[in-house]
Parts: structure tokens; sequence; C-alpha cells
């Protein structure tokens, strides 16, 4: 039984040499009785504290062990990592700002979303992924008779014009246009208001 020091340091050491987060805390796991320290020790390394790895779960983290048996720690590290447990949040800038406020504007104007599309969306804004935000919602469109086509189109238009200023590089800028080109003949097909 490892202690909860040598539990963060065996996370330290094993993320350095390329672990996934999930991967680690499922064989800490294995390895203690309480599986949060296993948890919590992989959030520390990544620099993530206790209180925020606990709001992300949004529970008492002993909730998250009893949905498995023993054995099933890697399990329990991929449900942490589906929830976002282990996610690295990102600050963004003002110009980043600008546009989750209109991928944000776009979603509200989606009419509706599945939960884990929402989930997925969620874990993107979170860490700054703002072109996967971008792509994601192109690919689904509005929802036919609950969504705002002439909104939502206008909206990732907008988005995309933002985030081509912001793509770091040739082959991130071209990704961004292409998409962008999407949705600006999407925007075009669409009904305008009152039609």
């Amino acid at each position: 039984m490892a202690d909860g020091g040598s539990l963060a340091e065996e996370a330290r050491e094993r993320l350095r040499s390329g672990a996934e987060p999930a991967v680690v805390c499922g064989e800490l796991a294995a390895r203690t009785v309480r599986w949060w320290d296993a948890a919590v020790a992989v959030g520390l390394a990544m620099g993530i504290p206790e209180t925020e790895l606990r709001r992300r779960l949004r529970s008492h983290p002993d909730v998250a062990q009893s949905q498995f048996r023993v054995g099933e720690g890697a399990l329990y590290g991929e449900l942490l990592e589906t929830v976002g447990v282990f996610d690295i949040h990102r600050q963004l800038d003002a110009r980043e700002l600008a546009v989750a406020e209109r991928l944000r504007a776009a979603v509200a104007a989606m009419g509706g979303l599945g939960s884990g599309h929402a989930l997925g969306l969620s874990r993107r804004f979170a860490k700054g992924e703002l072109d996967s935000v971008l792509r994601s919602l192109a690919r689904f469109g509005p929802r036919t008779g609950r969504g705002r086509p002439v909104e939502f189109w206008e909206a990732l238009v907008a988005a995309g014009e933002l985030l081509v200023e912001l793509a770091d590089g040739d082959e991130a800028r071209a990704a961004v246009a292409q998409v962008l080109d999407e949705c600006r003949l999407k925007s075009t097909s669409c009904e305008p208001h009152g039609s």
C-alpha cells in the first residue's frame, strides 16, 4: 500500500514519461484502498489542487469509486478522464474570449444538445480548444425545427473569422479557413429572419 506522498511522486514520474492521466490514475488505484488518493496524486502532479478536482467531480469522491469493483481501477481512471477531472484549463485572452462568446451564441441558437456533446464542448471550452469547438458545431449544425439556423451560422462565421486571425501556423489557419468557408456557404443558404 502506497502513501499519498509516494503516490504523488510516482504520478509525476509516470506523467513525465508520457503516460496519460487516466492510465496513471488506474495504475495507482490498483495499489491503494481509497482510489480518490490516486486521483488526487495525478491531479497534484498536473498542478490541479484537490479542491478543484472535487469541484470537477461534482460529488463526494467515494461515490465514483462505489460504481466499480476491485480490479476496475483502469475504468475508474477513464471515468475521471471522461468527465474532465484531469483537464488542464486554460485562461483565454481577450480575443479568444470574443471567439468563445460567438461560439456560445451558436450553441444557444443550436436548439439543444445531447448530454455527451454538451460535455465534450464544455471540456473543449475549458481547455481553450476553440478551433475544435468550431469544427464540432459546424459538423452538427442547428437542430431541425428547434434551432435558429440564421443566428447559428452567423455566429459561427463571426467566430471563424476571428479564429483565422488567431490560428497558429499555416496548417491551422488553413483548417479553420476551410470550416469558415463551409459555414459561410451554409449561412448564405439560410432563409433570412421574417421570411
